[in-house]
């Protein structure tokens, strides 16, 4: 047997870790973590060293930490309390480097948000970078993406040392000395396995660069980026990758534009054509694993499928059907005449006969520790679903009532239980203690600006390279450029929060620091998300009392006197979608509530696209995988749900089945109320009960 962990929602625990196998038996909750129904909102469950999985989660004493297990339940638990404030805020972008080790991005009060490393015990957990000195943040972006040499590539907000605009891609040792800025970074990019990646770098810029700066070369031979969107898609053939170019601006509701698709392969050196398509509605590009691409696109007017290796020769019509699920390896499966086929790399052959499929398509596909797979398929009659298990042939494909309801769609199955000393500890953690740096802490050294008490002269240049290489004078450039430009004047005192948590001083346009000395402090305004100006009064009933402006206080005098600073709750600004659930969306994304964008606004441009969800009840990825023409529709699922979902009988998750809300609550039902909206609006206060769908 291959025992594995993933996370599981239920009415009984909420999401919690459960333990599998693969043979089916033992199916059960391994830990619960936040005792009762509510969960503990478990993410990012990753490998580590030593046959362990390390994972973030929710209790009620710690808020959000790193946890670790190796399979048992003594041998699950907090790994360590790194964040020494209200832990509201989750490491994030756990990523299994080449060693086994796990790199992740972690805040806590003495050292802001940083690169930490694990090997799944408390002595190989610490502070791994410390880009921004003290108490001071570096704004990550983007994935953390290891190389096979042990070294990994990631990104940040800022400009690298000598440029003035834009994020920068960096590749690192885990070392200060071995990390180097390698290009501008914009958010678009493919890693391919011999450690190269393409990107956009900006100005026009498409760029292939292997983390040097011989390495790092402009790519020719696609169209010009002013006017067209190139989108890297993903690796195709061998070390080469797909591109989209498509009309800029063009969006699904327009018209169509007959060959306004083109599809290009790159090796960093060779750009060549592909495929020309027509921009319509509908239609889709999915990586098979293995260099296979699926494209699902309209030429001449006529919608066909493809599947290809990125070369001409390579690239084949199949017959259409239902939408393919990737299973890996280069194969997938679909639905066809009825029937479950598998796409693989000889063709296409049934996996599930017409008469046992039933009317079903695929819904999601994970592959196991011994090399077989689990499908899962719904039905397009009745939304119900059955679990198989499959070696990916006809004889091999049986169904398994036992191993049902594992949310395969996650593919977040980590096998666990390979490690020779499984670690004990209490079934309740113990507090570990608080994280300090590696180094012994100082604090920071402050130049305040005469003028403007709390500028900080010294931080300015330091955090901002062009100002200090340019030789201007630092509030100068604040007063003149950089409080438009977002740049921040001190640790504590955040432009884009400030101005994105009060749209009033936005709209006015006048300068955030100075209107925060002047009026925002005495009106409660908070700083940033590191400064809750007036948790700092009630926690300070001397500087209430002389009615100091709490910031001020803090960083002139608070800092030294070892006064604590507290995180501020971010506020919602704008119109609300009663299900974007603004205290459950800044717990869970840290990043947003750092820029204190208002929650709803966040999901219903951004978030959703990006897999966030709006609510602990609505399952964006999973209702896109679950109801096909949505995803296909390229529309937003909360707002389909809202307008058509409910009423069809859809599901917003499995952790609540809106037609089972109904039945249980007949005056939400006759007043015709959408039942999340009803439930989290009132049902959750009064006590309702809610069923799993």
């Amino acid at each position: 047997m291959h025992p594995f962990v993933f996370v599981r929602n239920d009415i009984q625990n909420g999401s919690e870790l459960w333990l599998g196998n693969d043979s089916g038996a033992s199916v059960m909750v391994l830990k619960d973590i936040w005792p009762g129904s509510h969960g503990s909102d478990i993410q990012s469950l990753t490998a580590v060293v030593g046959g362990k999985a390390v994972f973030t989660a929710q209790d009620p004493q710690h808020g959000y930490e790193l946890w670790v297990t190796d399979g048992t339940s003594e041998g699950t638990f907090l790994l360590y309390d790194i964040n020494d404030t209200d832990g509201s805020q989750r490491p994030a972008g756990l990523t299994t480097l080449s060693d086994g080790r796990v790199v992740f991005t972690a805040s806590n009060s003495s050292s802001g948000s940083e690169l930490w490393v694990t090997d799944g015990t408390r002595e190989g957990t610490r502070l791994m970078l410390d880009m921004a000195p003290g108490a001071d943040s570096t704004a990550f972006t983007g994935a953390i993406h290891p190389l096979a040499d042990g070294r990994f590539y990631f990104a940040t907000n800022l400009p690298a040392p000598g440029e003035d605009i834009g994020a920068t891609l960096w590749v690192s040792d885990g070392t200060s000395e071995g990390t180097k800025a390698v290009t501008r970074y914009f958010g678009d990019n493919v890693l391919l396995e011999d450690g190269r990646m393409f990107l956009n770098s900006g100005g026009g810029q498409i760029t292939v660069t292997d983390g040097t700066p011989e390495g790092t070369r402009a790519i020719d031979g696609l169209p010009d980026p002013s006017a067209v969107s190139i989108d890297f898609l993903h690796p195709v053939g061998e070390g080469s990758v797909l591109i989209k170019v498509t009309p800029r601006g063009w969006s699904e509701a327009g018209p169509s534009i007959p060959g306004g698709l083109q599809l290009y392969t790159t090796d960093g050196t060779t750009t060549r054509l592909l495929m020309q398509a027509d921009m319509v509605r509908g239609g889709y590009i999915q990586d098979l694993g293995d260099g296979r691409s699926v494209l699902s696109v309209t030429v001449d007017g006529v919608p066909q499928v493809f599947v290809t290796d990125g070369t001409e020769d390579g690239t084949a019509a199949i017959p259409s059907g239902g939408r393919l699920v990737p299973a890996g390896d280069g194969q997938a499966v679909s639905s066809m005449n009825g029937a479950i086929m598998l796409l693989g790399h000889d063709g296409l052959d049934t996996l599930i006969g017409p008469d046992d499929a039933q009317g079903m398509y695929p819904t999601a596909v994970a592959k196991l520790a011994d090399g077989t797979y689990l499908l899962e398929t719904r039905s397009s009659a009745t939304s119900e679903t059955v679990t198989w298990r499959t070696d990916l042939t006809a004889e091999g494909t049986h169904p398994a009532p036992d191993l049902a309801g594992l949310d395969l769609w996650k593919g977040n199955f980590v096998p666990v239980g390979s490690a020779t000393d499984s670690p004990v500890t209490p079934e309740t953690p113990t507090d570990p203690e608080t994280p300090t740096d590696p180094e012994t802490p100082t604090l920071p050294v402050h130049d305040w600006a005469a003028e403007m008490p709390i500028f900080d002269k010294a931080f300015y240049l330091s955090k901002y390279a062009d100002v200090a290489a340019a030789g201007t004078d630092p509030l100068a450039h604040f007063m003149q450029f950089g409080a438009a430009e977002g740049r921040d004047p001190n640790s504590h005192f955040d432009v884009s929060f400030y101005l994105n948590q009060n749209p009033d001083v936005l709209a006015a346009g006048v300068n955030a620091l100075e209107h925060y000395m002047s009026v925002g402090w005495k009106e409660g305004r908070d700083a940033s998300f590191a400064f809750d100006s007036d948790a700092y009064l009630e926690a300070n009933a001397d500087v209430a009392a002389a009615g100091m402006n709490p910031l001020e206080h803090f960083l002139l005098h608070g800092e030294a006197e070892g006064r604590d600073a507290f995180q501020a709750a971010p506020k919602t600004t704008g119109p609300q979608n009663a299900l974007v659930d603004a205290s459950f969306y800044y717990a869970t994304y840290g990043d947003v509530a750092k820029e204190g964008v208002d929650a709803t606004q966040h999901f219903m441009t951004s978030g959703w696209k990006e897999g966030r969800d709006a609510n602990a009840f609505f399952d964006t990825d999973w209702y896109l995988a679950t109801y096909q023409d949505v995803a296909e529709a390229g529309m937003n699922p909360l707002e389909h749900y809202l307008a058509h979902g409910a009423a069809e009988h859809r599901a917003p998750s499995t952790a609540f089945d809106g037609d089972a809300y109904l039945a249980a609550n007949a005056d939400v039902a006759e007043a015709g109320l959408n039942p999340l909206e009803h439930y989290l609006q009132f049902g959750r206060a009064e006590g309702r009960d809610i069923f799993a769908a």
